[in-house]
């Protein structure tokens, strides 16, 4: 990802705004100016704490809050003493079709990869226990698995092993229905022996690196994109599974999760919460919040070339975004759209095409919401937010609708301000 200096880079910007770990020094901004310490650093400070007591910790916010950027920060030096190694669940199995062994064996295969990155052989002892569940005829058969091509460079084992689990995992994300059904029943009697030996690889890689004198912090990284209809289930009856490894774990959350019925229960097993919060751009009062627009302001302008954005159509654009960073990314790409089909050779953004854009961003919002949810934010008491089991609330939640903001330690919640405008003099 480039700096955007013309209107069709700003357009090829579309989904590739997100830093990685290989922009993360050209285009992150310091949150110390809203928050004091930055939350990396309040992350880094627990887990330092706690170094050699293998912790758990829920990070838990909404979408464009900065979650993927603050782990991304924290993967790159952030956590010095720390091997991290980033699990992606979502990016591999169905949130709709999702089961222990799917977890398990994503997890597992993270984790063998990860040693076979950093080992010129893996230890054929750790993976005894693994072997011996996974040697099955009928589920190399239903897989339709060749063993040739584990290649023996690492060992029969080893090499068996390792392209096993990954076409496991391929199936398991790939194949119908009826195979996946399938390939959970023959793995499921074996699943406490595959834990176990995930622990050894855990051990064995923490063995690894105490020349280095780091410790395995495992992130599972992608589990906030669940949405409304599969969060509960998934937090609900699956995490306790991972919750027994003995390592160092962050599981990321949508905050709108918070509002679950179980999440006083779950939170207390864990030995950190923390919450990412959005950055105002207004005070509850309506009032400006400069520290917040300034902010959000330093983001854009490390995207996107100034000059291709008027003073004033920043501002609008950083206060109909409501702090939510992939609103005001989603507002300049489709008004940058706008003016190439009103004016192909124009060198910034028009005015006129925010306005149609902007139009149809608040016509989108309200879509999201029905006459419950309307009625409901025009009553809702935001000073006392007491809506656990409030499924109104998690769905407004959940689309950046009614929001938590968080500047300089003082902390509130309030209704998107391209909704507000709309619906509070109802």
């Amino acid at each position: 990802m480039e700096k955007a200096t013309t209107l069709k880079e700003l357009i090829a910007l579309k989904n590739r705004t997100q830093i990685t770990p290989e922009t993360i020094d050209p285009f992150y901004v310091s949150t110390i100016a809203i928050s004091k310490p930055p939350i990396n650093e309040k992350i880094k400070q627990f887990f330092e704490a706690i170094y050699h007591v293998p912790q758990k910790m829920i990070l838990a916010g909404p979408k464009g809050s900065g979650k993927s950027t603050l782990l991304c920060l924290l993967s790159q030096g952030g956590l010095e003493r720390f091997h991290i190694i980033p699990i992606h669940l979502l990016r591999t199995l169905d949130p709709m079709d999702i089961s222990q062994v799917d977890i398990i064996f994503c997890l597992l295969n993270h984790l063998v990869q990860d040693v076979s990155q950093t080992q010129k052989r893996l230890d054929p002892s750790v993976l005894n226990g693994i072997y011996q569940c996974l040697h099955d005829e009928q589920l190399i058969h239903l897989i339709k698995f060749k063993k040739s091509e584990a290649g023996d460079e690492e060992g029969t084992k080893i090499g068996f092993v390792k392209t096993f689990i990954s076409a496991i995992v391929e199936a398991l994300s790939t194949t119908g229905s009826n195979i996946r059904t399938q390939i959970r029943e023959i793995l499921e009697p074996g699943l406490r022996l595959i834990l176990k030996g995930i622990q050894d690889i855990i051990d064995y890689i923490n063995r690894i690196y105490q020349a280095t004198n780091q410790i395995l912090l495992i992130i599972f990284d992608d589990l906030d994109q669940f949405d409304l209809s599969t969060a509960e289930l998934f937090f609900q009856n699956h995490l306790s599974l991972t919750e027994r490894l003995n390592v160092h774990i962050i599981y990321t959350m949508p905050d709108f999760i918070r509002f679950s019925y179980f999440f006083q229960t779950l939170s207390a097993r864990m030995g950190q919460v923390s919450f990412m919060r959005m950055t105002p751009v207004l005070y509850q009062n309506n009032t400006p919040c400069e520290q917040g627009q300034i902010h959000i302001k330093e983001i854009i302008c490390k995207r996107i070339a100034r000059e291709l954005i008027q003073d004033t159509m920043l501002d609008l654009v950083i206060l109909a975004s409501g702090g939510v960073l992939h609103h005001a990314f989603d507002l300049l790409i489709d008004t940058a759209l706008n003016t190439l089909t009103l004016d192909p050779d124009s060198q910034c953004l028009h005015q006129k095409a925010f306005d149609l854009v902007y139009q149809r961003f608040t016509q989108k919002m309200i879509q999201q919401m029905d006459s419950t949810h309307v009625e409901l934010l025009a009553q809702l008491n935001l000073s006392y937010p007491s809506w656990a089991g409030n499924k109104h609330v998690q769905h407004l939640m959940a689309r950046n609708i009614l929001i938590e903001y968080e500047c300089n330690g003082s902390v509130w919640f309030d209704i998107h301000p391209s909704v507000k405008r709309l619906i509070v003099p109802l």
